[in-house]
């Protein structure tokens, strides 16, 4: 509880110098503050639902935080668009300030207390090196296709370096960032790779189609507002249904159901480009499916972590998911480059020639990001159950028996 009001004032105040800035600089830095205090909140809520619930409404907890999440990424960009036009760029930062105020003082009545932890030594450079791993892991993804030969073997080998010795930093010391207990269950390390291969197929959509949909088809910024906000809009819709099934149903079956829903949202998108109704339809199944796998993991995930690891296990799905976006992001710019390049050899920029080439590289990068969606699902189908659904299995009914709180 405690990290997470810190985070809400860390993020209030890099809000209020995104605001004041009166230089790019200093609207850097702002932003590094604001993301330090996100990744406070997001790695802590869900650790925080799961404390206070129990797996017999934690489904449905965490199916009503699916709301919260896919509304605010509905009415973000709308929202922002608005008060920009209004009242100037400033104010989508300072809309964050009696938000974010009124947060910690929700937080601070509303929420109990937790039970008190031992304090331990933070570890400095455990987060040095996996910082290291993951930023010269997404430089390279960035820069593989023009990078020559010497520095590609510099940041793979640095990469490999620095995750091998943060592996080993965490065996020994006496509180480690990432436990090694948790990163060696086979349980919640399949699922959280699921979640980050899952993830990693959704970027395809979110990052390509709104420069389709402009530069290819034509539509104006409001016209691709409105079709991206599908996806949440349908997240929104199906997180309740999917976290009260997700309370019944063996999260194995929900899970890998899940994830061939989203498969098959894919390839009715691919299939569509450039049918516009089709390609929403599209991406509203891909939505009901990500929404029923991802509750279900999440609930999985966190009724089979030890009580103690809950923070770092809801960090590391936090971490699964902005890990996937980025490194797929990096990815997706890589693979989409080649398409294109293959599709439209002559360079227009316009033109149905452009606008056919585009969508063909389109549809060829959904085509092979869509093979992450089918690992993922063979992943989900291989693992066992948590403790609360053996319980479940055993006495043919709810149990009680598993971090009561």
């Amino acid at each position: 509880k405690k990290i997470f009001q810190l985070g809400m004032l860390v993020f209030i105040a890099g809000s209020f110098a995104c605001s004041i800035s009166i230089g790019f600089e200093m609207l850097v830095l702002g932003r590094i503050l604001q993301a330090f205090g996100a990744a406070m909140i997001s790695a802590n809520g869900l650790a925080l639902v799961t404390y206070f619930t129990t797996p017999q409404n934690r489904g449905r907890a965490i199916g009503l935080n699916s709301i919260v999440l896919a509304a605010a990424l509905a009415t973000g960009p709308v929202l922002g668009g608005i008060l920009t036009q209004l009242f100037g760029w400033q104010s989508i930062f300072l809309v964050n300030l009696p938000i974010g105020i009124a947060g910690y003082l929700v937080v601070q009545f509303a929420v109990p207390k937790a039970e008190p932890v031992k304090e331990t030594r933070f570890d400095t450079i455990g987060a040095a090196l996996f910082f290291s791993f993951l930023f010269l892991l997404i430089y390279y993804v960035t820069i593989s296709t023009s990078a020559d030969l010497i520095t590609s073997i510099l940041l793979i080998a640095g990469a490999i370096i620095s995750f091998v010795a943060f592996f080993f930093r965490e065996r020994s010391f006496e509180a480690p960032i990432i436990s090694i207990e948790v990163l060696t269950d086979k349980k919640i390390s399949a699922s959280i790779f699921s979640a980050l291969l899952s993830y990693m197929a959704m970027v395809p959509i979110s990052f390509l189609l709104p420069f389709y949909l402009q530069a290819a088809l034509g539509f104006d910024q409001t016209t691709t507002g409105f079709f991206l906000v599908v996806h949440p809009i349908v997240i929104s819709i199906t997180g309740p249904i999917a976290g009260f099934v997700s309370e019944k149903l063996n999260a194995k079956i929900q899970t890998t159901a899940g994830l061939l829903v989203q498969l098959t949202g894919l390839v009715i998108l691919a299939l569509a480009v450039p049918n516009i109704i089709l390609m929403i339809v599209g991406v509203a199944v891909m939505g009901t499916g990500l929404s029923f796998f991802s509750v279900a993991n999440g609930n999985f995930i966190m009724t089979a972590a030890p009580k103690k690891y809950m923070g770092v296990v809801s960090a590391l799905i936090n971490l699964a998911r902005t890990t996937g976006f980025s490194v797929a992001t990096a990815l997706v710019t890589t693979v989409f480059g080649v398409f294109f390049a293959i599709t439209n050899p002559w360079g227009f920029e316009s033109g149905p020639i452009f606008t056919a080439a585009y969508g063909q590289a389109l549809i060829s990068t959904i085509w092979m990001f869509s093979f992450l969606v089918i690992i993922a699902a063979v992943i989900s189908s291989l693992r066992g159950m948590n403790e609360a659904e053996t319980d479940r299995s055993e006495n043919h009914e709810p149990t009680n028996q598993t971090h009561q709180r």
